[in-house]
Parts: structure tokens; sequence; C-alpha cells
């Protein structure tokens, strides 16, 4: 993963965006500098899109149907559109990630939402480092896939696939047992473990 310094165009953008918000430069592919262009108002993308970013199961269901190129995409929702929500979707070989944060209030509230998102781009850091471990160690096939959604919108998941086989949660209770709902720092925390044992 890159990070680009002084890179003009719509990478530094993003960069100037996101720090203007008070917020982190999550992990980038090193074709972002070159291909993230702005698709819509503060939505950045390496590829086009028809469907709003608010829709993450949408972006979920294609990337785990095997139908989605390597990407990324960054949005600050602001207009209603994108559900005043910080999105961020990192598709790369076999990692699949999906964030997607509240961003609407302000003062208290805005800078709780700016601690959660820059804690969970730094797991993201670390788990995008962490997955050539998995796949050193087989945990994870290179055909294979390791899907993470973060969201505190909606559900927050991680699952393992290998090749084409049916995913599985490694953090889902026993069949019968109950688990209080997981928030997108704890499922990206479980993911970045199972990828480092």
């Amino acid at each position: 993963m890159a990070r680009a310094k002084d890179s003009g165009g719509d990478y530094a953008r993003v960069e100037g965006l996101l720090a203007e918000a008070g917020l982190t430069m999550p992990p980038m592919p090193e074709m972002a500098e070159a291909r993230l262009k702005e698709r819509e108002d503060d939505c950045f993308s390496t590829r086009t899109f028809k469907e709003s970013p608010a829709n993450l199961i949408h972006y979920v269901r294609k990337a785990i149907g095997g139908v989605s190129p390597d990407y990324v995409l960054v949005a600050l929702g602001r207009d209603g559109r994108t559900a005043d929500a910080l999105h961020f979707f990192l598709v790369q070989g076999p990692l699949q990630f999906f964030l997607q944060i509240g961003w609407g209030g302000a003062g208290a509230a805005r800078e709780r939402a700016a601690t959660l998102v820059n804690g969970c781009f730094a797991l993201a850091h670390q788990l995008v480092e962490a997955v050539p471990h998995a796949l050193r160690k087989g945990r994870l096939a290179r055909t294979g896939r390791l899907t993470v959604v973060g969201s505190d919108l909606g559900e927050s998941f991680w699952e393992v696939a290998q090749a084409d086989e049916r995913a599985d949660r490694p953090s889902r209770p026993p069949r019968g047992k109950s688990r209080a709902a997981q928030g997108p720092r704890e499922a990206i925390e479980e993911a970045l473990r199972w990828c480092r044992e």
C-alpha cells in the first residue's frame, strides 16, 4: 500500500478532504494515486459505480459474488445521498474491506465519529499488512476471500471463504446461542487477530 505525499489531482483532494474533517488516510493501493477520480461530490473511486455507497450491502454482495474488480472508494457523504456517512471500500486480492461510519451531527458527536473512523483506519492498515501473513500460513487461499464489514449504521461482521467454498464466520457463536451486536471496530479487530494467528 502506498501513501502519496504532495501528489496532485483527485488523490490530493481526498487527502485534503479527510484532513479537513480530522481524519487520517486509510490504506490505499499503489494504483490509487493514478486512478482515483472524483465520481460525485466528495465521492472518489478507482472505478465507476451506479449505486450510492450508502447501499453498503450492494457492494458487499458484489464483492462476495466475485464480480467486483479490485478497487478503492472513499466518500464523505454530507448531502443525504450517501447517508451522511464516511464510506471506505477496499477490494484488493482476497481482502474485501467495507467501512461505513455515520457522519451526522456536530461537536462531540462528530468527534466521536472521527475517533471511531481513525481507529478503524489504523486497524485497516494493520489488516492490509496482516493478509500476506494469513496467505503464507495457509489460513487464507489466494483464490479465497476475507470479507470485513464495519458499520455503525448496520451489521458489522467478518467472514472467510476458501476458493469456491461457503463462507465461515469464525466469530459467530454456536447455533442457538446469541451474542451482542458487534461494532465496526470489534469486527476489524477479530479479523486482524485471525490473520495473525
